[in-house]
């Protein structure tokens, strides 16, 4: 009983946390706090927050090797990966494999998530990331908000979030920023 009401005080505190990052989307109040930050430690993050969500998962990690610190919102876009992790956990059988890669790809630092659930039907591919839509065979107790406040999280920081099926099944969402690569590290003379 306390493992039940604390699960729906966790998904009553994910809902007021997405209209509140909804309502300051929409108000023009985000400002993206730009600075250095490490991929590793982002991804490792997201993955402790949730990891009474993710309980029972596979979670695969690929982190492209030698990812240099990146220019980014470490709280948006961790709250991003936080909702494209649950997304896949809501919407794939219990015990399915969730996979987190991270690299980077034509002037993109880019973060997908990816499981082996039932795939987005084609009219479900143009409209994933509309706010408050719901795939007809989505369970209940969603609002629409997450995949929404991905792309507004996203976009906020000159980037794109994309939706695609995999081939052999399942979805694949990635979060795409552009990539800022740090300056060099000039030397002290002697």
């Amino acid at each position: 009983m306390v493992r039940e009401v604390q699960e729906a005080a966790g998904r009553l505190n994910r809902l007021v946390g997405n209209l509140l990052s909804m309502t300051r989307l929409e108000t023009g109040h985000i400002q993206p706090k730009i600075d250095w930050c490490d991929v590793a430690d982002l991804v490792h993050s997201a993955l402790r927050e949730l990891e009474r969500e993710l309980a029972g998962r596979d979670i695969k990690v690929d982190l492209e090797e030698h990812l240099p610190p990146v220019k980014m919102d470490f709280v948006l876009t961790q709250q991003c990966l936080n909702n494209l992790l649950l997304n896949a956990a809501v919407h794939t059988p219990a015990r399915t494999p969730i996979g987190v890669r991270v690299f980077s790809k034509d002037q993109e630092i880019v973060f997908v998530v990816e499981d082996r659930g039932p795939g987005l039907s084609a009219e479900n591919l143009g409209s994933v990331f509309n706010k408050f839509y719901r795939a007809p065979s989505a369970p209940a107790g969603g609002t629409g908000l997450g995949l929404a406040i991905v792309k507004g999280f996203t976009e906020a920081q000159g980037g794109r979030a994309t939706a695609e099926n995999r081939a052999g099944g399942g979805a694949a969402f990635a979060v795409r920023l552009p990539l800022i690569k740090a300056p060099p590290i000039e030397s002290e003379a002697p």
